[in-house]
């Protein structure tokens, strides 16, 4: 008498023991190729299927599945389909979902599966039984139903690399089901979020657990695009002296907290535990690690986001190791992109010592900076201070240079900055040192130096203005025929001052 297994039972033998027909299926499929095409065609796929005996399991009228070389829905959903003349197949032939097969999880090995049919002799069988009907499908693909991962395996790119017991539904679980598992679950796009829930609505001892998983880890974790959120979601909850084990883990490595800082999840997780740091000794560990990063961090995008909290809402007294630190080496960090804004924010948000050094360094360095891409901007920012002394300082630092700095193209912005910025005293020395020079003619139909001109005419005034009028008069002749000189002319001409 034969066994009978339910149709959706999992099979936990060889397939050969259960199936009939497994052992004549290769000799079927080889007597059908040699009699060269021997499906008729207009026989149906039903008929071509009809070799395979299944006798040992009756047909399953409550399933909406029957046996009959694969799988096609029973009944009226078998007639839904017309492939050619007088062919019939499942629903949605197209597609390839005519032939279903089903997939079952063989013993304990969760990710292990397989068909009815093996699915070499699957792609053969069914693609000369198509052949014979005069159908086409894409027998390529792989149909199977792996039951484990159907709700995941499309939505995750990294399904095959994630660990089987990822594949289960996660909502039927506790955080104590997970021990063990919460460092590998945080990293996993969708575990990552299933923590951050549970961990908002643990317990206390659930919490400790967590902590106690994810605190050798969690450095690792800050920087990794989905367990960040499950470290700070960790630093919301966790009591004081967890946050402590926290710090000190981060700043452990000096090297690895710039490295975390650098890295765009990483400075989100910091500023994170930055916001839950209470006591002063905390805050100092803290900016005594960062601090020998500062130049990376300031020429990084990802750290300059972690300088501008540190400056925004620590003290002077917290901050002054680490503005020391940009101040010795502010010329380099002036000259990167990033880093001209970060030292404009030490500039902004710095007081007392820290700051006079800040200025003290910029200006030593400022003839240089002017003529910079990026420097330019934070010579121009110090102006826009309008500290009286520190423009003096810094207008001494340039004299004698301010023709030159006429004809750059970031220089001639610098002196337009100090005509504008400056009072009347300073402004009429810059405007005679640019008189005095040899190269003043030339100023009048440089491409830079024509604005500077423009400039000095805005902020002069009595015999400096006239001095400036007499100038344009003695080369109006050659400015009429030059593309920047006509610019200097508009200038008079807007105001209706030059009368030639």
């Amino acid at each position: 008498m034969e066994s009978t297994v339910p149709f959706l039972s999992p099979v936990s033998q060889s397939p050969e023991n259960h199936f009939s027909f497994y052992h004549n299926f290769e000799l079927f499929y080889m007597e059908n190729i040699a009699q060269n095409n021997s499906f008729d065609q207009t026989q149906t796929l039903e008929s071509a299927f009809s070799g395979l005996n299944v006798s040992g399991y009756p047909d399953l009228p409550d399933s909406g599945y029957q046996f009959g070389g694969g799988f096609a829905r029973a009944g009226q959903d078998r007639n839904n389909n017309v492939i050619g003349e007088g062919t019939k197949v499942g629903p949605d032939v197209e597609s390839g979902g005519a032939f279903m097969y089903s997939s079952y999880q063989l013993g304990s090995s969760r990710n292990t599966e397989f068909s009815i049919l093996p699915s070499s002799n699957q792609t053969r069988l069914l693609s000369a039984a198509a052949s014979a009907a005069g159908c086409t499908m894409p027998f390529g693909l792989n149909n199977n139903i792996n039951r484990s991962s159907f709700n995941t395996s499309k939505l995750c790119n990294n399904n095959q690399t994630r660990p089987h017991w990822l594949h289960e539904p996660l909502n039927c679980l506790s955080l104590g089901d997970l021990r063990g598992r919460l460092v590998a679950l945080a990293k996993d796009q969708y575990g990552c979020k299933f923590l951050q829930k549970s961990v908002e609505k643990a317990s206390k001892e659930e919490t400790d657990m967590v902590f106690m998983e994810v605190i050798d880890h969690v450095c690792e974790l800050m920087s990794n695009s989905f367990a960040n959120f499950v470290v700070q979601k960790v630093v919301d909850v966790c009591s004081e002296e967890q946050k402590n084990q926290i710090l000190l883990m981060v700043i452990k490595n000096r090297f690895r907290l710039v490295e975390i800082c650098l890295n765009l999840h990483g400075a989100r997780a910091v500023q994170k535990l930055l916001e839950k740091l209470t006591t002063q000794q905390q805050i100092s560990l803290f900016m005594s690690a960062l601090s020998p990063g500062a130049v990376a961090l300031s020429k990084d995008l990802n750290g300059h986001r972690v300088i501008q909290y540190c400056l925004k809402n620590f003290s002077d007294e917290d901050n002054k190791y680490f503005l020391n630190v940009v101040a010795n080496n502010c010329y380099q960090i002036a000259l990167d992109k990033c880093g001209c804004c970060a030292l404009k924010h030490c500039l902004d948000h710095s007081n007392g010592e820290a700051r006079a050094h800040l200025f003290q360094e910029i200006i030593a360095n400022a003839l240089n900076l002017a003529k910079d891409q990026y420097g330019n901007y934070v010579v121009q920012h110090i102006l826009e201070l309008k500290e009286t002394q520190t423009t003096e300082s810094l207008l001494r630092q340039l004299q004698g240079n301010y023709a030159s700095l006429s004809c750059n193209r970031y220089g001639s912005n610098v002196v337009e900055r100090c005509l504008l910025e400056s009072q009347e005293p300073l402004t009429t020395r810059i405007i005679v040192e640019l008189l005095r020079s040899p190269i003043v003619s030339t100023l009048l139909l440089d491409p830079f130096g024509n604005y500077v001109i423009q400039s000095a005419l805005s902020v002069s005034q009595g015999f400096v203005f006239d001095a400036l009028l007499n100038l344009v008069q003695d080369h109006y002749p050659i400015m009429r025929s030059h593309s920047y000189g006509k610019w200097v002319l508009a200038w008079f001409s807007r105001r209706k001052q030059l009368h030639i």
